[in-house]
């Protein structure tokens, strides 16, 4: 009997060592809270303290890079991702950022557009691109023009980058039915590499996400 309880004791401390040992990689929810905070005031000019904190288990790809591509035998590995939120109202949020238990990197950050405020020109703006007719699809190319370049502007102050890549990953695409505000989504591609997605607002010329394509 004493040699059982010895052998469980042995197995209970085992299983207890190797539990510890995984979690030796995590970050924390503390660093994660603090990573989320610090992305979200430096990518959104925001001034936020405080923010919710949950941690989930996510399917992907283990070599994956870029988007999701493979030749149909790759193999889904799992992720413990934190979801840091800052609410907007009881039931909303106003920002979420997604970082990598494992290395801390931040994967995607989101601010919701009911918290874009538009100034009163950018108003002004909204209103005679919706009331346009004649030259409604010139109007609308121009505004494109001035969004990619302020997402070009935006990328060099956030990302410390001199020289960004910066694509319309909606070329071709117009809007069916004239409208006062949209959205645009571009592919960034950095000197070291990486490959964002970006969706900014026009005319607010707020950036609503960002995502890594290509996270480790």
């Amino acid at each position: 009997m004493k040699r059982k309880l010895v052998l469980l004791t042995a197995i209970i401390l085992s299983f207890s060592l190797l539990l510890t040992s995984c979690k030796q990689g995590d970050i924390g929810e503390a660093k994660a809270k603090e990573i989320a905070l610090d992305y979200i005031n430096k990518m959104f000019d925001a001034n936020e303290t405080e923010a919710s904190v949950t941690l989930e288990k996510m399917e992907c790809y283990r070599d994956a890079s870029g988007a999701l591509v493979t030749t149909g035998d790759g193999e889904f590995s799992e992720r413990w991702v934190y979801f840091v939120r800052v609410p907007l109202a009881t039931t909303m949020t106003k920002y979420e950022v997604s970082v990598l238990g494992s290395t801390g990197e931040v994967i995607y950050a989101s601010h919701s557009i009911v918290d874009v405020r538009l100034t009163d020109e950018q108003k002004k703006q909204a209103e005679e691109f919706y009331a346009e007719t004649s030259e409604w699809e010139e109007k609308h190319t121009e505004a494109l023009q001035s969004l990619q370049l302020a997402c070009s502007d935006w990328v060099k102050a956030k990302l410390d980058e001199s020289r960004p890549i910066v694509l319309d990953a909606n070329r071709g695409e117009m809007p069916r039915v004239q409208i006062r505000q949209f959205d645009r989504g571009y592919y960034v591609v950095t000197r070291d590499g990486r490959v964002y997605s970006v969706a900014m607002n026009w005319p607010s010329m707020q950036v609503l996400s960002i995502g890594v394509e290509n996270a480790k």
